[in-house]
């Protein structure tokens, strides 16, 4: 974003002093140098805060700012501080998705958490006032689908392509326990979730399992079963006609995974009579409604 000071900083228009970068973040000392080693941790692409940062995204951002953490540990610290505000109501003042890191040692005299006062309303009424359920739960027996390996089934699904898009799966261990899992991105298309469905599920699974990934879609499925894939690496990342292809990004990702495992693709019929596929549909969906 042009006029973001952080965007700037990312990219060298504004001086920091680094403390650590991967794909990820960026990280560098807060120039308010108010407590030794404060940390500012900025979001390498641009988010608002973590209220408009797809689940995955942020699940990334947040392992390297455990990973800095963790190092200001290796360095002789007993413990840090992460905060982050996100909004304008919880004070946030650079509209950049950014996490403080504090180290601390025992005794440093730091007091971070001021007195927030005290309101007068009965915990119980606060609890029934903020409680909530997943709307996405469900009551199938996913144990009923347990078979002599993993099994992963999953679907995209896009408003407008590109568009908002989502992705949904299920993860059904071998003792038959199961794990549904969803998110997506604000400007995406419907292949890209379907092979982003693909990806978490299998992320989820020990390298070397064996695995079936049962999915509607036949543009990943074809892409290994009719040895696609293989060509494409094949060649340098381009189809049969010279051209490049498509996703590459998350196609290379997925053949990293793929590799480590013993996985079989399966073709279902979309929008039919499978229940769980249409389940994943609705997790799929359910991300842009």
């Amino acid at each position: 974003m042009k006029d973001c000071l952080f965007c700037k900083i990312i990219n060298g228009e504004v001086p920091s002093y680094k403390v650590y970068e991967d794909d990820y973040v960026y990280a560098f000392l807060d120039i308010a140098n108010d407590v030794y080693g404060h940390t500012l941790v900025i979001s390498k692409k641009h988010y608002n805060n973590v209220i408009d940062c797809p689940a995955r995204s942020l699940g990334k951002i947040i392992a390297s700012v455990k990973k800095i953490g963790d190092h200001f540990i290796s360095l002789g610290y007993s413990g840090y501080n992460i905060i982050n505000n996100s909004g304008a109501s919880a004070e946030q003042s650079v509209m950049h998705l950014h996490f403080h890191i504090l180290p601390r040692k025992d005794n440093d005299g730091v007091k971070v958490w001021k007195e927030l006062g005290k309101q007068t309303k009965a915990l119980e009424d606060i609890a029934k006032e903020l409680y909530f359920e997943d709307e996405k739960t469900n009551t199938i027996d996913y144990s009923k689908y347990a078979e002599e390996c993993d099994v992963i089934y999953t679907d995209g699904a896009c408003s407008g392509n590109p568009g908002k898009g989502g992705y949904g799966g299920i993860y059904i261990k071998l003792n038959g326990e199961a794990e549904e899992f969803s998110g997506g991105e604000d400007v995406t298309t419907n292949n890209r979730m379907e092979l982003m469905a693909v990806i978490v599920g299998l992320e989820k699974t020990a390298e070397n399992a064996k695995v079936k990934v049962y999915s509607d879609s036949a543009y990943v499925v074809n892409a290994f079963n009719q040895n696609w894939l293989t060509n494409w690496k094949r060649n340098g990342w381009r189809t049969a006609g010279g051209s490049e292809v498509l996703n590459s990004d998350l196609w290379k990702e997925l053949s990293t995974i793929v590799s480590a495992r013993d996985v079989e693709f399966i073709k279902v019929k979309g929008h039919s009579d499978n229940i769980l596929n249409n389940r994943c549909d609705q997790l799929a969906t359910a991300y842009y409604k």
